[in-house]
């Protein structure tokens, strides 16, 4: 009898009964990612951004491309804005101090937008009257603004919401002029579309202004050039968010996190990801949350690798790929002690790693490729903290849970560079059996000789091949359950797994 794995594009599923779970799915996917074609590997590792840690776990940080080239990335820790270059290679530089007093106890939230000068600025909200950072110098409490805790940039107008004052309240500014804010051309629209309801967050999607409430998601359509006003109109009365920075914007949607799991928010309707099928992991997670922990967890958009990543206090990263619609996770590690996460935008790698800040005060380029390890030195990226990946694959019945099989060989396909071994473990109902690791050594590569195949000077010998590993295995159960595990400074992708057992008993 023969059962297997041929595929992983089916994600994690940690809620249904292991006999329900789809064939390409798995019990776990710890510092593991989900490629495009359904295969499994190790997540990269990260480098520090700066030379030194800030004084104290930064609250939140944004990357700002400007126009003439620069990149300038932010974050706040304290009460004070700190500043560095983007286009350095991290590690070899430091962060600025800027003058300026912020709040210290609120997550700022930060967009580039301009000013009244027709100048690129990035607006900062932090709970109070609106600041903005010019590239050389930081305004705070702008006069005759708004005391607000969020922003968003819709149809040529700065908004903000979040005031202590006037918590049902969004505010918006002057077309093109984010200092003229809530005054001269802005001004304030009250949110009753489900009552007396606190505003929470802002998305932009589409044609729309999603307005976050506790429970509900109002929109406001028709604010932009056209100086059009239109009433906010419900578009949820049920499912809201009291976690406005797990907000994360796609293409035409907002993924956010509420309550009741992970869901997804278009213009005109709001659904959960889980489906019976590939139900979320996170809904039995954020029923054991308080609210104040809820409201901490944090989102960010992986543009490289096509990714929504949220951060769960007390659990991790846990990863939800868009083209796959699967979920991978958790990512344990430095990310346990995440205080928040922005996108990067470097150069010609525009956004193509995620920066998080660390409750130490470090701030890293995470998931940055060519980094193997976690808290990687600033040079080569490989001298940190090993990154343990471990993959639970589908319980294996072999086509029959009735029947005690003996398990005889497993056939792991999969490509190992570098001399890091996988561990194959696997355990029954009768028992855990001693695990095997193999390695990259019984692989083939793809020319030995070295020889080039086109002008471009690939060489073809550098990685090798995708290969099927046999292993020898032990035991007997009615079934099985098998881990890959990998700990080394390379990144082994995992395409499948058989397992050749025979029935016990009379034949």
């Amino acid at each position: 009898m023969r059962d297997g794995q041929a595929s992983f594009a089916g994600g994690l599923n940690t809620v249904s009964d292991d006999i329900a779970l789809q064939p390409n799915q798995v019990r776990l996917a710890q510092n593991a990612r989900l490629t495009d074609y359904g295969a499994i590997i190790k997540r990269y590792g990260s480098v520090k951004l700066a030379s030194a840690a800030l004084p104290a776990q930064p609250r939140n940080g944004f990357s700002w491309f400007k126009d003439n080239g620069d990149v300038q990335g932010m974050a706040v820790s304290g009460t004070t804005l700190y500043t560095i270059n983007m286009l350095a290679t991290p590690g070899t530089t430091a962060w600025t101090a800027q003058s300026g007093t912020l709040s210290s106890t609120v997550a700022p939230s930060f967009v580039a937008f301009k000013n009244t000068a027709g100048t690129d600025v990035v607006f900062i909200a932090d709970g109070g009257l609106l600041n903005y950072w010019t590239g050389s110098s930081l305004v705070t409490d702008e006069p005759d603004t708004q005391d607000v805790t969020f922003l968003k940039v819709h149809n040529q107008r700065l908004w903000g919401a979040g005031s202590s004052a006037f918590p049902d309240s969004i505010f918006y500014s002057a077309l093109n002029d984010g200092q003229k804010f809530a005054h001269d051309g802005g001004g304030q629209i009250v949110v009753r579309t489900f009552g007396d309801e606190k505003v929470v967050g802002l998305a932009s999607v589409g044609s729309s202004l999603l307005i976050f409430h506790r429970r509900g998601i109002s929109r406001l359509t028709g604010f932009g050039q056209d100086d059009i006003t239109v009433q906010p109109e419900g578009v949820s009365s049920q499912t809201g968010t009291i976690a406005p920075l797990s907000i994360v914007e796609g293409d035409g949607v907002a993924y956010f996190i509420s309550d009741r799991g992970a869901f997804v928010a278009s213009e005109g309707q709001v659904a959960p990801l889980g489906t019976p099928n590939t139900p979320d992991p996170l809904l039995p997670l954020v029923r054991t949350l308080t609210n104040t922990t809820l409201a901490n967890v944090r989102g960010v958009l992986s543009r490289r690798t096509q990714e929504v990543w949220w951060f769960i206090p007390g659990y991790g990263v846990y990863v939800y790929h868009l083209v796959l619609r699967a979920w991978s996770g958790p990512w344990i590690g430095e990310y346990t002690t995440t205080s928040c996460m922005w996108p990067s935008v470097a150069g010609a790698s525009y956004e193509s790693y995620v920066i998080r800040g660390d409750t130490s005060g470090l701030v890293t380029a995470s998931d940055y490729y060519g980094s193997r390890s976690d808290g990687a030195d600033v040079t080569d990226g490989n001298n940190g903290t090993d990154i343990i990946m471990a993959v639970q694959l589908r319980r294996l019945y072999f086509g029959d849970d009735a029947i005690a099989k003996g398990f005889r060989y497993g056939y792991v396909t999969a490509t190992l560079p570098g001399s890091s071994g996988l561990t194959v473990n696997w355990t029954s109902n009768f028992g855990t059996y001693p695990g095997k690791t193999i390695s990259a050594s019984g692989g083939v590569t793809w020319d030995a000789a070295g020889s080039v195949w086109d002008a471009a000077g690939e060489v073809w010998d550098t990685v090798s091949g995708s290969q099927s590993y046999r292993v020898q295995m032990s035991g007997s159960g009615y079934y099985v359950d098998v881990t890959l595990g990998h700990d080394g400074l390379s990144e082994p992708v995992v395409s499948g797994l058989k397992i050749d057992g025979f029935v016990l008993g009379r034949r």
